[in-house]
């Protein structure tokens, strides 16, 4: 039997950054993948100050996002956002990138597929398949950073990650050099649709189903042809953190930010969180009170905008009229790009809303 004192199922952002940073502190860390070649479909944006924070290579960055593009069929308006710029990364090579950091602090990687665990008093057993061999592995805690898809959830809550499916397409000869927020019930439903730069053309894609994608694409006026992919992507629902020795982190603990479902920055500051909580021996309920503390404010507060201007065109509408105002966006991009804790001030809002109406 193998053993360690921290077994991490899924070597994405989540897994591998925690992974690093257990093993810095010199804690016996074991990561699983799956298939280490794997590429998430992933717009891949992430701040740009998530490098320092992080201490991450800053040549990982593909391109710079200075403005972003929110429209609708009415409106089509450009926010700076050079004060908090985006970084564009390529998952494969990003992912990969978090795993070497992992594994030069010191984390033993495995490609190996879990399966099953067995949760006992001081400990948690997992069964593992390396190839065609199945093994066990002991170990103080299990970690689920698995995903969506995480098996781990599945196994210890019996249940999956509340998610929705994503529709997308790469283009090879679709260029953008702005990240484009599309909203319409026509292209997005009750969501958004976007339009991204990537290394070698644009992502494209949306969050309601397939029919929506192809008005959207319509709408776009590409000519271009690219297959048409579906992937799942987590929304914040029934979050979870921790449950008889097994913690959860990043997509498979639904850790995903409401409105923009940006996700990479959240699982990688939660995974620092549920670190520090690991490395000084602190208990476990620890990490989801310190995660609440810097985070539930924000994500509610999103979830309940997305639910009001996304409801209907109307809302829409309004919602775009809003961000005429400059001082409206300011606003939004601190809720959602800020590192501060911020509190809207919703007498604005309703004032800026009786001048619209009227």
């Amino acid at each position: 039997m193998i053993e360690t004192e921290i077994l991490i199922v899924g070597g994405g952002i989540a897994g591998a950054t925690l992974a690093k940073y257990l093993s810095l502190s010199n804690i016996p860390t074991i990561l699983l993948q799956k298939k280490c070649n794997f590429k998430k479909p992933c717009g891949g944006g992430i701040r740009l100050d998530a490098f320092e924070e992080f201490d991450l290579d800053k040549n990982l960055i593909v391109s710079q996002i200075d403005t972003i593009v929110l429209a609708s069929h009415k409106k089509r308006i450009e926010v700076d956002i050079s004060k908090t710029p985006l970084g564009i990364v390529e998952r494969r090579a990003f992912d990969k990138y978090l795993r070497q950091e992992a594994k030069k602090a010191g984390t033993t990687i495995y490609e190996a597929k879990f399966l099953d665990v067995e949760i006992q008093k001081d400990c948690v057993i997992a069964t593992v398949k390396f190839n065609d061999t199945i093994k066990k592995i002991k170990a103080k805690y299990l970690v689920g950073a698995d995903g969506v898809h995480s098996v781990v959830r599945k196994k210890v809550y019996h249940e999956n990650v509340s998610s929705l499916m994503t529709n997308y397409s790469d283009f090879s000869h679709t260029y953008t050099t702005k990240c484009e927020f599309h909203f319409g019930l026509d292209i997005a439903n009750r969501y958004y649709a976007w339009a991204f730069p990537e290394s070698g053309g644009t992502n494209v894609g949306t969050l309601a189903n397939q029919n929506y994608m192809q008005n959207f694409l319509s709408h776009l006026n590409i000519k271009e042809k690219a297959k048409i992919y579906g992937y799942k992507i987590p929304e914040f629902k029934n979050p979870i953190f921790y449950k008889n020795r097994v913690f959860f982190v990043g997509d498979s603990a639904s850790q995903v930010l409401p409105f923009t479902y940006e996700g990479i920055y959240y699982a990688m500051s939660s995974a620092k969180i549920l670190a520090d909580v690991i490395c000084n021996n602190e208990e476990p309920l620890m990490y989801e009170k310190r995660w609440n503390a810097k985070y539930l404010h924000k994500f509610t507060t999103l979830k309940k905008l997305q639910k009001i201007f996304l409801y209907n065109d109307f809302t829409i509408d309004i919602m775009m009229k809003l961000y005429t105002y400059p001082s409206v966006q300011r606003q939004m991009i601190e809720l959602w790009l800020g590192k501060k804790e911020l509190h809207l001030n919703f007498q604005f809002f309703l004032k800026v809303l009786k001048k619209i109406l009227h």
